[in-house]
């Protein structure tokens, strides 16, 4: 059957304008790119500042497969270091990314699919069996450890939390723990800070009177995440008596990688209420305090086990809050009094700093470090996700 013309010239156009809007809907049903928005409205320039997106606004990308997600710089394409979180679940619970951003300016990157480059790694941990089932973990600045139950009643004997200084970027713990030789500095850092039945680098433990009640040394632990970018894990601890009532406490330590300072999560589950000290040993008492509420943190600077060749260490307690009830000295501590929250929780963070690492020099250095990390807390990045 043949057309008339104007009739066949109104078919072509109708399934030319039919072809188009296939070729646009498929167009539009393409995976596009998830815009971040990041935007430093405070005073201070960050430095190695982790960005957290939680994984459900990443649904814009259909069928997400998470090993094939890379984040990029908008402005030039560059792929970035990304980690994906699971806090222990089996499913993402969101990715993260790091960047430094300049007081008072903004930067936008792009999420999308793609195969993940092999990034460095820049954080570790374990538990070290060899060793009375140390739990030790660090990051491109610092090392810490954990003390375990099989070190109860043994010589050596500690409580609190001990802090490794390093002056590498590199990763130490499993070279040091090899040699058995990290209590001298051959170059990478050193053990020189003594913990004892202390709160050490920036425990917290339960407080009743002027009295700090240690629980046994943890008993279990799980790995949460492994790096590259964050490694977090919890450790539990066997129920314990604080005012004559049953405590069940577990800990949960993360460490990202540019920071001197572990973010901690602490939980105790009791039918009491519980005061809670956060704070650092003094060690001989010779050494410089300083105690500033208004910025909450505490924080003690003194010379380095072993003599002025292991130089001096800055350690310290930044507490995110306002509420804190009071800070206190004593004779082996200065310390922060806090309460749990609704959740049972206190979260704090914790560190340190050594002189011999060529960033802190002098303890006004690591005061301010801690002054600095207090104001970026409150004065958090603005994120936006498009």
């Amino acid at each position: 059957m043949k057309f008339p013309k104007n009739i066949a010239s109104i078919a072509f156009i109708c399934l030319l304008i039919n072809a188009t809007f296939i070729s646009c809907s498929s167009i539009k049903n393409l995976d596009q790119p998830i815009t971040v928005t990041v935007e430093n409205s405070s005073k201070l320039n960050k430095t190695a500042e982790t960005i957290e997106i939680d994984w459900k606004r990443l649904s814009k990308l259909k069928d997400l497969n998470f090993n094939e997600i890379i984040v990029k710089e908008e402005s030039s394409g560059k792929e970035i270091p990304s980690q994906i979180i699971y806090n222990g679940e089996k499913n993402p619970q969101s990715i993260i990314f790091q960047t430094n951003i300049n007081a008072q300016s903004s930067q936008k990157f792009l999420i999308t699919k793609g195969t993940p480059a092999k990034y460095e790694t820049k954080v570790y941990g374990r538990q070290v069996p060899e060793r009375f089932d140390d739990f030790a973990w660090e990051n491109d600045k610092v090392a810490f450890r954990m003390y375990g139950e099989a070190l109860e009643g043994k010589a050596g004997m500690a409580k609190g939390i001990d802090f490794w200084a390093k002056r590498t970027s590199g990763l130490v713990i499993n070279k040091w723990y090899k040699s058995d030789n990290y209590h001298k500095d051959n170059g990478e850092g050193v053990d020189a800070y003594h913990v004892g039945i202390t709160l050490g680098a920036g425990n917290a433990s339960p407080i009743v009177g002027n009295e700090i009640i240690y629980p046994i040394n943890y008993s279990e632990y799980e790995i949460l995440d492994n790096g590259p970018i964050r490694f977090s894990f919890k450790l539990s601890y066997k129920p314990y008596l604080v005012n004559g009532k049953n405590v069940t406490e577990t800990k949960t330590i993360s460490l990202d990688a540019g920071s001197q300072l572990n973010k901690v999560v602490n939980n105790y589950v009791t039918d009491g209420a519980l005061q809670i000290a956060a704070g650092v040993t003094k060690h001989k008492n010779n050494g410089v305090k300083k105690m500033d509420k208004a910025a909450n943190y505490v924080a003690y600077w003194d010379q380095a086990d072993g003599g002025t060749v292991n130089g001096f260490m800055g350690v310290g307690v930044v507490y995110p809050l306002s509420n804190v009830k009071e800070t206190k000295e004593s004779d082996q501590h200065v310390f922060m009094v806090v309460e749990p929250d609704k959740n049972k929780n206190v979260s704090y963070y914790q560190g340190g700093g050594w002189s011999k690492s060529g960033n802190f020099e002098k303890p006004e250095a690591w005061f301010s470090y801690l002054e600095n990390f207090s104001e970026n807390l409150k004065n958090p990045l603005t994120v936006k996700v498009d």
